[in-house]
């Protein structure tokens, strides 16, 4: 999994002040093949590789819109996932948010919608892998709720940033 590495502020909201809110954004599935082609792109561009969304038929994506902006530049936030396992656990595969919105808690309202709307399909767990260092990232997963994952004996799982319970 991969937030939007490129830049080392891209996907964390870690600023201690409270963001200024951003009005007229709402969340929803994207299903739409231009909103998944808007999302694929934002994605990329953020430095969230093709490889991460695993097989881009079966990715679920999540977007946040701004009501306000012109269409192409309407989709400021995305998440993908996989459909949830036997077991009720999905994986966050990546996530990005447009560079121009960053710092504004929209990292953290995307997480917590995704974490709602799986919770609200009965899934049972959100997992995240980071690859790397991605620092960002990590923090923003963090202050999201995420726990870090241990192995069997109570060890660090390594790249594994952890569960949200849902």
């Amino acid at each position: 999994m991969t937030g939007s590495e490129s830049d080392p502020n891209a996907g964390a909201d870690d600023d201690p002040q409270p963001p200024t809110p951003v009005t007229g954004i709402v969340f929803r599935q994207l299903r739409a093949p231009t909103e998944r082609k808007a999302a694929r792109r934002l994605l990329a561009d953020s430095g969230v590789p093709p490889a991460a969304v695993r097989d881009p038929g079966d990715a679920v994506l999540y977007g946040l819109w701004d009501l306000a902006a012109p269409h192409e530049a309407g989709l400021v936030g995305v998440a993908a996932t996989l459909p949830p396992d036997e077991a009720g656990s999905v994986e966050l595969c990546g996530f990005a948010i447009r560079a121009g919105v960053r710092r504004q808690g929209l990292g953290r309202r995307l997480v917590a919608e995704v974490a709602d709307a799986l919770r609200s399909e009965g899934a049972a767990c959100l997992v995240a892998r980071l690859e790397g260092d991605h620092e960002p990232a990590a923090v923003l997963l963090a202050q999201a709720g995420f726990a870090a994952s241990t192995d069997a004996d109570g060890r660090s799982t390594g790249t594994d940033v952890g569960y949200l319970a849902l």
